[in-house]
């Protein structure tokens, strides 16, 4: 009997220190720290997030900054061919795709006005399906439908260049690059996407979160340029949702109550 007692002993000695060591190996080869996690209770109100014009925070990067912004889910415009309708875009194709003159800038101010408009809520529909934050507007120039291949129709770069600043002029978008034909586009404002990243870390308990942890949490938010993600803390932090974990102001603490 103290023959299968000590046997029993040595086994659970040897289980422990397998799960000993599984432990020690999760720990080395996680190379970022994951989001602090804990259990909260629901609450019904929380203070609004407020918002900052687009045009008073955004510049042109440099080509050094574009290389580092990350994608999530986004579709490559190489994948949407003239005469070819993506899956996500052929929902919100409106009527007047098949109107030749759609793809003419009118002369009279008022009914340009309105063209520009319609091309205008158009383009930022098509980013926001796509889940695009900057559009290359000479790769949307080749592609369905600002590329029609049916009407053999085509807007010029000079348009969609007209389009663009009339978004910008509406504070729906802001020049990427020095060359004005990259546009950054605000489908939804950086003040909403604090609130979707306020909201989602309440419901899956996130007590802290870095810039990192944003890129990597597969969600829409998860492709804006860390430009705009660093903008979006601020925001949390102006409007007391949250408070700064470092100094280096890379890390946020949310204030849940």
């Amino acid at each position: 009997m103290a023959e299968l007692q000590r046997k029993k002993e040595k086994v659970d000695k040897k289980k422990t220190s397998v799960d000993v060591l599984e432990d020690v190996l999760q720990e080395v080869t996680t190379d970022k720290p994951k989001p602090t996690k804990v259990e909260l209770p629901k609450i019904e109100k929380r203070p609004s997030i407020s918002s900052l014009p687009n045009s008073q925070i955004h510049t042109p990067i440099s080509k050094a900054e574009q290389s580092i912004s990350k994608t999530f889910e986004k579709i490559s415009l190489a994948e949407l061919k003239p005469g070819m309708v993506h899956p996500k875009v052929k929902p919100i194709l409106p009527g007047w795709v098949s109107k030749p003159w759609r793809w003419m800038i009118p002369e009279d101010p008022d009914l340009k006005q309105q063209w520009l408009l319609t091309w205008g809520d158009f383009l930022l529909a098509f980013a926001r399906v796509l889940n695009q934050h900057i559009l290359d507007l000479q790769e949307v120039s080749l592609v369905y439908p600002f590329q029609n291949g049916v009407l053999q129709k085509k807007l010029s770069l000079s348009q969609l260049k007209a389009i663009s600043e009339y978004l910008i002029e509406q504070e729906k978008a802001s020049r990427w690059d020095t060359d004005e034909t990259r546009l950054r586009i605000y489908w939804k404002t950086l003040s909403s996407f604090a609130e979707e990243i306020f909201d989602y870390s309440f419901q899956n308990g996130f007590e802290m979160i870095t810039l990192y942890d944003m890129v990597k949490m597969n969600q829409s938010w998860s492709s804006l340029p860390p430009k705009d993600l660093a903008i979006i803390m601020k925001l949390m932090v102006k409007s007391k949702k949250a408070t700064w974990a470092d100094s280096e102001q890379k890390t946020i603490e949310f204030v849940f109550f």
